[in-house]
């Protein structure tokens, strides 16, 4: 993304609260990043990124504290250096803990709690046994928190059969991996938080539409990442088994459009009525309850009411083929 198109989005920072700096990339290759993080920080947000930490340098680390930069997650799949290199192919394992050390050092020195540091790790099939050692490893290196993500985007059918979550029932043995990864959190009071091993459609996508905007390098503006991926022609997907291509959505560009003039357009308002009809169907159906429901007669039929309400709003088609819209 050049920094004019950066420049134009920013102009409507005072309606976010956060920032991300990364679709699916590494941000720390952007010449122009201390730049960006700069100016959304002038703006109140808070900023965020997602890196793989082999350009996480002593200098850049002091820079970023000092920048007040309020969160970094770092891409991990392994515990060891050949699970994770074999997954993250380029990435230097051991270059990534020095990082990571020296980064949790110079907060340490700096008497600084930022930026959060965060363990993104990627389950899949070939490195899930190592997650709960992921949780020691992070606790060694005073990294903050570990966040499990599933791999919810598969172009091929290879890298889909590595997922470890299913359509339609849990691997008991997977399960019991992941919760003794959840004990071993618990027991060093490491904040752990792991995405579902099995997917159900969910009111609300995580990311959510109604609420949050991607842009893309070009000033696309988007729902989120999966819908536009930096890539030209229709999307390749692997869904539950089946193959799929959808459109790249783009609602417009800040490059030629003025931002709410997009927002409000009738094509994005209509994407977004979708799922501000299937909240507002689940807010009719479990508004008047209360925290504890203890009529499960009621609770039955509240469930059939909702089932129907979301069959009358079915998800826009670029979503009904995504994991993300299924909680996992």
């Amino acid at each position: 993304m050049s920094l004019p198109v950066f420049e134009r989005i920013s102009g409507y920072f005072h309606l976010a609260r956060d920032v991300h700096l990364q679709g699916w990339g590494e941000p720390f290759l952007h010449p122009e990043l201390l730049t960006m993080i700069r100016i959304a920080k002038a703006k109140g947000c808070q900023v965020s990124l997602t890196t793989n930490g082999g350009l996480l340098s002593p200098d850049r680390s002091e820079t970023l504290i000092k920048e007040d930069l309020d969160i970094i997650a770092v891409s991990l799949a392994g515990a060891s250096k050949g699970t994770h290199e074999a997954i993250r192919r380029g990435s230097h394992f051991d270059t990534l803990l020095a990082n990571l050390k020296t980064l949790s050092g110079l907060k340490a020195k700096l008497r600084s709690k930022t930026p959060k540091l965060v363990f993104s790790f990627l389950m899949t099939k070939t490195n899930i046994e190592e997650l709960a050692d992921a949780v020691s490893l992070a606790r060694e290196l005073g990294v903050n928190e570990l966040v499990a993500n599933n791999l919810d985007y598969s172009p091929t059918e290879v890298q889909d059969d590595l997922k470890v979550f299913s359509c339609h029932s849990t691997d008991s043995r997977l399960k019991r991996v992941v919760e003794r990864a959840e004990r071993k959190a618990r027991e060093i009071k490491l904040p752990f938080r792991r995405y579902p091993l099995e997917g159900e459609e969910v009111i609300m996508c995580e990311l959510n539409p109604l609420q949050i905007v991607f842009f893309s390098h070009d000033g696309c503006v988007s729902p989120c990442v999966y819908l536009n991926l930096p890539k030209s022609g229709s999307i390749p997907r692997i869904f539950c088994g089946s193959y799929h291509e959808i459109p790249r959505v783009c609602f417009g560009s800040v490059a030629g459009k003025d931002f709410m003039e997009i927002w409000n357009s009738p094509e994005y308002t209509e994407f977004r009525k979708v799922y501000q009809n299937r909240l507002d169907v689940f807010e009719k159906t479990y508004g008047h309850m209360g925290p504890l429901i203890t009529d499960w007669h009621e609770l039955e039929r509240a469930e059939r009411m909702l089932k129907s309400g979301l069959s009358q709003n079915p998800l826009p088609e670029g979503c009904l083929t995504c994991y993300k819209a299924y909680g996992i």
